[in-house]
């Protein structure tokens, strides 16, 4: 019987990934033509990725059957502060849809630690803690916010910017990404996983699903013109940035990947690029 019940859990694993395989694929096959709203593969497999993640998180929600104040005000929160791409960015569409993904995934995160039987850290922290914790992830994340600039540097010139407004920009990405790409797959994977699965395993699957996709949503355009160059650099970006970011998410909370990626896109922001 226990064996069964893990070959179940091993297979429900494959699924998310599965799926996100052929997305990508799909993603890269078609003609962008096809799909004018787009201007590259990554913005059209970024968003489509995000619609995906948006649709299993309601799905989950209504299952729970679960309705908590404090956390849907959070939720909304969040989903708000990452409305202020409105104000750089004019694909309006794409970041209400990202908002809005980030509103449902959040939420939908919260339900499924609940059915996993996992606590939630990141809930239980207050508003002085989440601030501590942002600013430890942000000042972890200074020799990578640098290294970063320093990347960009080799082939365009710095040319620093309006820093307040590079500030404030930077939460999207951060908040964005850190929500619907690590926070809720990581409570999707502990729900998955249903405390069966070996730790070590358990623990594999969890990073693989934490960095190696949102890594590839970086370079599906690279992916076409040159896949050897892509794969280098999915690889460098997981381990100098991804993984990082990961093993903040998974054993301290959502507050402290925020702080880190924060730092990081806003410095590269602030430089120019």
């Amino acid at each position: 019987m226990s064996s069964r019940i893990e070959k179940t859990v091993c297979w429900r694993c494959f699924i998310p990934v599965g799926c996100f395989a052929i997305l990508y694929i799909v993603g890269i096959a078609l003609p962008l033509e096809i799909t004018g709203h787009y201007h590259n593969y990554m913005s059209r497999i970024w968003n489509w990725t995000e619609i995906a993640i948006l649709l299993l998180s309601v799905y989950y929600i209504i299952k729970a059957k679960i309705f908590q104040w404090e956390q849907t005000a959070i939720a909304l929160l969040l989903g708000m502060v990452c409305l202020v791409a409105l104000f750089r960015d004019s694909r309006t569409a794409d970041i209400i849809v990202t908002s809005i993904c980030v509103m449902v995934s959040f939420y939908a995160a919260c339900r499924l630690y609940e059915l996993a039987n996992v606590e939630n850290t990141t809930i239980r922290a207050g508003v002085t803690e989440s601030i501590r914790y942002f600013g430890l992830g942000a000042a972890i994340s200074i020799p990578l916010a640098f290294l970063n600039v320093f990347y960009f540097s080799l082939s365009r010139q710095i040319s620093v910017g309006n820093v307040l407004y590079s500030a404030a920009f930077a939460m999207k990405p951060a908040i964005a990404e850190e929500v619907v790409f690590r926070f809720f797959l990581l409570a999707y994977a502990y729900y998955l996983l249903q405390g069966k699965a070996k730790k070590r395993v358990g623990n594999i699957y969890i990073y693989i699903l934490l960095v190696i996709p949102y890594e590839m949503l970086h370079y599906p355009d690279l992916f076409v013109e040159s896949p050897g160059w892509a794969m280098v650099m999915c690889i460098l970006g997981a381990v100098i940035f991804g993984f990082p970011m990961a093993l903040l998410m998974k054993r301290r909370n959502l507050q402290m990947a925020i702080g880190m990626h924060w730092l990081i896109d806003f410095v590269r922001f602030a430089a120019g690029f």
